[in-house]
């Protein structure tokens, strides 16, 4: 339920447009102007006037009153009466038993016996309630005025603030598990803009932040939330009430993370790193809602498990149970949807990081999500590249024509790529806990999953390479530091690659050869559709062992680039990926080779795995298991 005040008044400039939006709640009427910014103050006045005229005033709503013991140092703070020595003139009306009913004729004009401007007296003010000029722009006025009067009642003029207008959490909030959050306004919001109160039936405050874990003693507790605009302190609303319950528990989940937490540092050399503080890198495929939304999807690839566990509502809250156990403060996520970026990560997890997401296009709404945690990182620069409009420009043509692409089956440069929506996104961040205050750039990906586009896989990993190399010399000359000694980067995401594949020999030394085996799956590759019973992955093997090719025209070379390693190396993963027809190692974290894995959390075991016959459960979220390193 929101109340949204008595009077108030806003207005909104946006960036980019010639409009400005007016919103007046005065007197039971509402009214939302969009005019110029090049209009005069009398002609908005003007138009104000009539529009408060045409609108009766809104039936009375009983709204609770909510009231909170912090909050109630502002509850005057709503309006006020101009003070006695205020300039602003008292409205002279002649006949206010007109005000409502009075209409504007078919011409235009006011009806006979009903003046609209002595009917109003609308002024905008400055700090010190001196009037504008009506000769003013409207532009001029969303600058700097502070107040505005309408017949005598004086309301503080908020610029470019946006409105609560309803939130809900989930259906049941589940024990060990951040509640979900969703929040609806008429504008960006921020966490720094909201005070969260979380409250049980009785009224008693549970948590003061956007983050609530119910535990173990609140089970059958009702629970709801509050929220408070710190700048329109009449701004309240609420949730409905959601039950909390109690959810499986997941014994191989928490004791990995245990022992990751527990684990013997490995002997740090690098001066880029603190013997002191760890940063926490996460990778994480999430499985998006796109791939168990119909009945088909679930039959070819998760014919095992529940359709209940595969419900948005009940893995997402399992999904930030995973998150918020590991504690990451870098956290990259694959297969992340819109709707679980907006009702689920970015409002629980907004308030401890910055985040962006960066969809592959509409039809698969999902794509690839970075955050990194506003306490340790300081955000520098952010980049996300697409492969099919990178992949095609001239840049690229020798080597593609290097690896024979011409020759692949039904190769056109102006066709071919463009269903391979994978996107990468690029950061560049300032470890503000560093005392040398070193860089940190990070890069994201999810390539191509079916197992014939090998070929697509390696052309995909070396336009990310070569676009994170140009990245970071670009930010490097652009904030003054040196790439080698000042700086380490991180690359995370799932690459659908076994060790044994040219992507893992791209990744590892910057360079294959041009000859490699795997561009011959385009002589054979025609982009069928994926079955997962017709098309099993082959074992897994060890990489073979590549001299490096003397001639340039022998091999392709990410320019700049000495390659990275995996956190994994010394220390294998049995699987990341584990379905009932499959699984295998699939997602990988690298690093420069500058830096160290201090520890990296261990997998899982296969008898795990296969408790409900594969993943995901009634107990874990997503066919991927998470990842994790400490630097």
């Amino acid at each position: 339920m929101t109340n949204l005040g008595d009077s108030y008044a806003l207005i909104k400039a946006p960036d980019g447009t010639d409009k400005i939006n007016i919103t007046v709640h005065w007197s039971g009427r509402v009214v939302n102007l969009d005019r110029q910014k090049n209009e005069t103050l009398k002609t908005v006045i003007t138009r104000l006037k009539r529009s408060l005229q045409k609108h009766k005033p809104t039936p009375h709503v009983n709204v609770q009153d909510i009231r909170d013991p912090y909050m109630l140092a502002f509850s005057n703070y709503v309006c006020w009466k101009k003070p006695a020595d205020c300039k602003a003139p008292e409205c002279q009306k002649q006949n206010p038993s007109e005000d409502v009913d009075s209409t504007q004729g078919h011409d235009g004009s006011n009806k006979k016996g009903c003046d609209v401007d002595n009917e109003y007296s609308i002024q905008f003010m400055k700090k010190m309630f001196e009037p504008y000029d009506e000769t003013e722009t409207l532009e001029e006025v969303a600058k700097n005025a502070s107040f505005m009067s309408i017949n005598g009642t004086i309301l503080q003029l908020h610029k470019n603030a946006f409105r609560l207008l309803e939130v809900s959490i989930g259906s049941n909030a589940m024990i060990g598990c951040p509640v979900s959050i969703h929040i609806r306004s008429d504008g960006p919001w921020s966490h720094e803009d909201i005070y969260f109160h979380w409250v049980n039936d009785e009224g008693e405050t549970l948590c003061k932040r956007a983050v609530f874990v119910p535990d173990d003693d609140m089970e059958g507790m009702n629970v709801k939330l509050r929220l408070y605009h710190k700048q329109l302190k009449w701004n309240r609303i609420e949730s409905d009430f959601c039950e909390v319950i109690d959810v499986p528990r997941n014994t191989w989940q928490e004791d990995r993370i245990i022992k990751f937490n527990d684990d013997i540092d490995n002997c740090v050399v690098s001066p880029l790193q603190s013997n002191f503080r760890d940063l926490r890198v996460m990778s994480f495929n999430i499985l998006s809602p796109t791939y168990v939304a119909t009945e088909e999807a679930i039959e070819r690839f998760f014919p095992y498990c529940n359709p209940e566990w595969l419900e948005s509502s009940y893995r997402n809250p399992l999904i930030l149970r995973e998150i918020m156990m590991i504690k990451p403060q870098v956290l990259c996520l694959q297969e992340c949807s819109t709707g679980a970026y907006r009702d689920y990560l970015e409002p629980v997890l907004g308030q401890d990081y910055h985040s962006w997401l960066t969809i592959k296009s509409v039809a698969s709404d999902e794509g690839c999500c970075m955050l990194v945690q506003k306490c340790v990182l300081d955000v520098k620069d952010v980049k996300s590249v697409t492969f099919k409009d990178e992949i095609v420009k001239p840049y690229y043509s020798e080597i593609l024509n290097r690896i024979g692409a011409p020759n692949w089956i039904n190769f056109d440069i102006e066709t071919y790529f463009s269903r391979y929506h994978t996107i990468f996104q690029l950061g560049c961040f300032k470890n503000m806990l560093d005392f040398n205050a070193n860089y940190l750039f990070v890069a994201n990906t999810h390539l191509y999953f079916h197992p014939h586009g090998r070929h697509v896989r390696i052309l995909q990993t070396f336009v990310m390479l070569t676009e994170l190399e140009k990245f970071k010399r670009e930010c490097a000359k652009k904030y003054g530091f040196n790439l080698e000694t000042q700086s380490s980067t991180v690359i995370c995401g799932d690459f659908n690659s076994f060790p044994s594949e040219g992507v893992f020999q791209l990744m590892n030394y910057g360079w294959i050869p041009s000859n490699h085996p795997d561009f011959e799956y385009g002589m054979k590759h025609t982009h069928e559709k994926f079955k997962p019973n017709e098309h099993l992955r082959s074992p897994d093997s060890k990489p073979e062992v590549m001299y490096y090719p003397l001639d340039p025209k022998d091999r392709v070379e990410v320019e700049n680039c000495e390659g990275y390693q995996d956190v994994y190396k010394d220390t294998k993963l049995p699987f990341t990926n584990f379905v009932k027809t499959f699984h295998g190692t699939l997602d990988y974290i690298y690093h420069s080779r500058n830096i160290r894995a201090k520890r990296c959390m261990p997998g899982i075991k296969k008898e795990d795995a296969e408790e409900y016959e594969g993943l995901p459960s009634k107990i874990y979220p997503s066919d991927h298991i998470s990842i994790a390193a400490d630097f």
